[in-house]
């Protein structure tokens, strides 16, 4: 039969393996809480602070869980001399995963593009949500979600239409050969400066003929905006300038095929 001191001798490390890991683990999350504020105060990106939480997370874990096998005589250098071992077989299954892990290490420390940006990589476009280790998931204007591996991020173009505060708006408009071309670029003028998004700074809106159709003449306006008035300005241009040409009798052209038959 079992002695009181004997269970005891086996009962007293396993008490003090419980309270490393319970009260380990309210440390852990009162010191996360603590690094989620201040990274909060600083204002940090939102991917990198998520990233960086779990990482802190897993750490603290890694070194409660250590001092716990410790504290009922486990050797913690086997244990990880044995991680090591693993982790190097882990690495080589998944070498194509961890490409995409390093991928989003560097995407969160360099960064290309932060959450809330609007980016188009390889047709793909849409709204930055999160940046995680292994995939960047963005959100398409019609309220798709399109997760993309971090390595293809890494090593392709990628096309940022909002880092910048300021962008440009080309809009080319086809008139007739038989038009004024001085008048139809009046009028486009016109409907551009009525509207009040449009900015004069740092280049004040610019009208001009930029080449010629098989059946036109075409006419570019290039406007400076703020990068969130960019399709409230270009819906409005689209729809004004049509309806302003042709009122003033300036025909807007469409593709004709004329077809001559001849009798023998």
């Amino acid at each position: 039969m079992f002695s009181w001191d004997k269970i005891k001798i086996y009962a007293n490390p396993l008490i003090k393996m419980f309270l490393i890991i319970v009260i380990g683990h309210i440390i852990a999350r009162i010191l996360i809480r603590i690094f989620r504020k201040a990274f909060e105060r600083s204002k940090i990106e939102q991917s990198l602070a998520k990233f960086l939480l779990k990482t802190i997370n897993i750490v603290f874990h890694v070194l409660i869980f250590m001092s716990a096998l410790s504290s009922i005589g486990v050797s913690t250098s086997g244990v990880l001399a044995a991680l090591s071992a693993a982790a190097v077989g882990v690495a080589v299954a998944l070498k194509d995963s961890l490409s995409n892990v390093a991928g989003g290490i560097l995407l969160l420390v360099s960064p290309r593009f932060v959450t809330g940006d609007y980016i188009e990589v390889q047709g793909d476009s849409g709204t930055v949500i999160s940046v995680d280790l292994l995939h960047t998931t963005i959100r398409t204007p019609d309220n798709k979600q399109i997760s993309i591996p971090n390595g293809l991020l890494l090593n392709n173009h990628i096309t940022n239409y909002t880092s910048e505060p300021l962008r440009r708006l080309d809009i080319t408009v086809p008139v007739s050969y038989e038009a004024d071309i001085d008048k139809a670029k009046t009028i486009i003028e016109k409907v551009i400066l009525a509207n009040e998004l449009v900015l004069s700074e740092p280049e004040k809106p610019v009208v001009r003929v930029i080449g010629y159709g098989e059946s036109s003449v075409n006419i570019v306006a290039r406007i400076w905006c703020n990068k969130d008035d960019y399709w409230s300005i270009h819906f409005y241009l689209m729809e004004n300038i049509m309806t302003s040409l042709k009122k003033d009798g300036i025909e807007i052209p469409f593709n004709q095929l004329d077809v001559h038959i001849k009798n023998n």
